[in-house]
């Protein structure tokens, strides 16, 4: 319920700091919760059914009477601020002045389902908050099962991966894992994994996929470490035709993700 009869104006507040202090992955981690900014991201959370702590307006900077309406019409609790108070939580140049405070939402590899003609894809040591963001966005796109992160990978809940998810990270189902677990899970479950490396002779767009297929991208540098290449069931590799020997690892990401989207969808033909 939105109140504007009380209005948070303290910068000081002490919700507003601790608000202000999710902005750090060691208080988004201690606390398991994410700050969520922008009209299309906050909105997606609202329509995902995320786990919402509260709604963060402010109704001198939100102009989308769209979105005061489905803040008004939601059952989600509301922090009204000024504007002030807003930009001092905001990361972006021009605040739209809709906000969530939002649990996060993670799984277990036991957990998961392992369905017909399912792809997952496992990310190790992408140091790249916006690259995460990408690959979500992506994966959302393609329609993948789930994303593992392995290693020291960038935090999927920190504002720049949910702002380049554009809020698909809510309808995402997102494990943690080390390598080791993720190597036995899918090798028990049936799972062909994929490494990619430029040094691969396999294009990926001849690959011989599987019913269950995981995907695994390194790090934007260094990509994957000889060990891990070497437990992967096949490695893939991108045709590079100009000056440049490899893509950022989120269009890699995307590229591979719609040929094994579009693999599948003649699987089901």
């Amino acid at each position: 319920m939105l109140d504007i009869s009380s209005i948070i104006t303290s910068t000081r507040n002490p919700r507003i700091v601790q608000i202000r202090s999710l902005k750090m992955r060691k208080r988004r981690d201690q606390y398991q919760l994410a700050y969520v900014e922008g009209l299309k991201a906050t909105v997606e959370a609202i329509n995902s059914d995320a786990l919402i702590h509260e709604l963060i307006v402010c109704p001198e900077l939100l102009t989308s009477s769209a979105a005061l309406e489905r803040v008004r019409s939601s059952s989600y609790s509301a922090l009204v601020v000024s504007e002030r108070v807003f930009r001092s939580l905001s990361k972006r140049d021009g605040p739209q002045g809709l906000a969530a405070v939002v649990q996060q939402s993670w799984t277990t590899l036991a957990e998961l389902e392992i369905g017909k003609d399912n792809l997952w894809v496992a990310l190790d040591s992408i140091a790249d908050a916006g690259n995460i963001g990408t690959i979500l966005r992506s994966s959302e796109a393609t329609g993948v099962a789930g994303i593992i992160f392995v290693g020291d990978t960038a935090d999927p809940y920190d504002p720049v991966a949910i702002r380049a998810s554009t809020g698909t990270i809510f309808s995402q189902t997102l494990v943690r894992t080390e390598w080791s677990k993720l190597m036995a899970w899918a090798s028990s479950a049936g799972i062909k994994t994929f490494g990619t490396s430029g040094g691969a002779k396999q294009d990926y767009r001849r690959a011989k996929y599987a019913a269950q297929n995981l995907i695994v991208m390194g790090a934007e540098r260094s990509g994957l470490t000889d060990k891990q290449l070497a437990d992967c069931d096949q490695l893939l590799s991108i045709p590079m035709l100009g000056q440049i020997d490899s893509l950022n690892v989120a269009s890699a990401s995307t590229l591979i993700l719609y040929e094994f989207s579009n693999n599948r969808s003649a699987w089901s033909l």
